[in-house]
């Protein structure tokens, strides 16, 4: 624990990512967070902030607009990333990240304007008979070398305790994701009737939950990606630049039946939120409901770059994809990025931001209400 950043050391592993030890750091001077809600952002930043000079700008562009978050989860962040962001725009921090003594735990990050109580991660049991087991499935190491786990924070907004689980889960094997999964749904759980948000990158699709939908296939095709058979037909099988091929590892039960286990415990905002919307490249917002009105008018051609763009929103994806042969930008239709938050958290908004460019991953940013239940 650190007050201010100045006695604190800097990381000196390959990747700048520590020694797997959590830091937390408390601002000397943090900026006031609001005080109507409880804004909150994920954002996988690429590689320890790969494209920092956008990154910057995002953050400063952020703070000048008033639309900095309160509280913001950062996934694959270098130490010096996540303590020079934190440092610059006033924010306590916590951090957690190995690429020394162990295996590889990628940087983790909870930038909070409210006070931060307490701070740990939990890495994930993973033994090793069931690494060499999914490297063998796999048929190559990737990143099945690294340690996952939860960096947990407990947070004091404004008098109430909310306690937070920042995640960066494992992409390649799904019956490794799905183990993930659980264990996260066991570590929520620990803390019942604690206020919570599980957030960060899941490394699985969420919006598609369902294997089949009782609506004929006619009568579904403009209503959200909620099923295998509706990826399967939208998008084929695009490759995002971050994720798998297909509909990915969502298509193995293992996977859903985990989700809906971990949606026990707290809710998707994506089905609560009062208001669902998309920021556009040029500021503007569109909501999904919006942009599946102009794909039923059918004025673009399926595939075509205008139709990709509306079936981005009409999804709120949050994963980029690779041009194809044609220099085309497919949609990816993939929601890696989101939230899942207690009944003791009221969603306001639920925000997929497509006006930076500083990630292969998109922020998303969601306002909660912290209801009073203490009557």
């Amino acid at each position: 624990m650190f007050q201010g950043f100045e006695s604190l050391q800097a990381a000196t592993g390959p990747r700048q990512l520590g020694t797997g030890v959590t830091l937390l750091v408390h601002h000397p001077q943090p900026r006031p967070p609001r005080t109507g809600c409880l804004r909150v952002m994920t954002y996988n930043i690429l590689l320890g902030g790969e494209r920092r000079a956008l990154l910057q700008h995002y953050f400063e562009e952020l703070e000048a607009s008033g639309r900095m978050p309160d509280v913001i989860a950062l996934q694959e962040a270098s130490q010096p990333t996540a303590m020079e962001l934190a440092r610059d725009f006033g924010f306590h921090v916590a951090y957690q990240g190995r690429d020394l003594h162990g295996p590889v735990v990628n940087g983790k990050a909870i930038l909070s304007r409210h006070p931060i109580e307490e701070a740990a991660h939990f890495t994930y049991d993973f033994p090793a008979d069931a690494r060499a087991a999914a490297v063998s499935r796999q048929g190559f190491v990737g990143e099945l070398d690294e340690d996952r786990g939860a960096l947990f924070t407990l947070i004091d907004v404004h008098g109430r305790p909310v306690a937070l689980y920042n995640v960066h889960h494992t992409l390649g094997d799904s019956g490794v994701n799905a183990g993930q999964l659980w264990q996260l749904q066991a570590l929520v759980h620990s803390r019942e009737g604690v206020p919570s948000i599980a957030l960060g990158d899941f490394n699985a699709n969420i919006n598609v939950k369902q294997h089949y939908s009782l609506l004929p296939s006619a009568l579904r095709k403009h209503e959200p990606t909620e099923t295998i058979r509706d990826y399967e037909s939208r998008y084929g099988d695009v490759h995002p630049s971050v994720g798998d091929w297909g509909v990915g590892n969502i298509g193995d039960v293992r996977v859903r039946r985990a989700l809906h286990a971990l949606e026990h415990e707290l809710h998707d905002p994506l089905r609560r939120a009062r208001e669902l919307r998309v920021r556009m490249p040029d500021g503007s917002h569109m909501k999904p409901d919006e942009a599946r009105e102009l794909l039923v008018a059918g004025k673009y051609p399926k595939d075509s770059p205008q139709w990709m763009r509306l079936q981005d929103v009409a999804d709120m994806s949050t994963l980029n994809s690779l041009p194809n042969g044609n220099g085309v930008v497919p949609a990816t239709g993939k929601r890696f990025d989101t939230f899942f938050a207690s009944a003791e958290l009221e969603p306001l908004l639920l925000e997929v931001d497509h006006s930076t460019e500083a990630s292969d991953h998109l922020p998303s940013v969601a306002d909660f209400r912290l209801r009073d239940t203490r009557h």
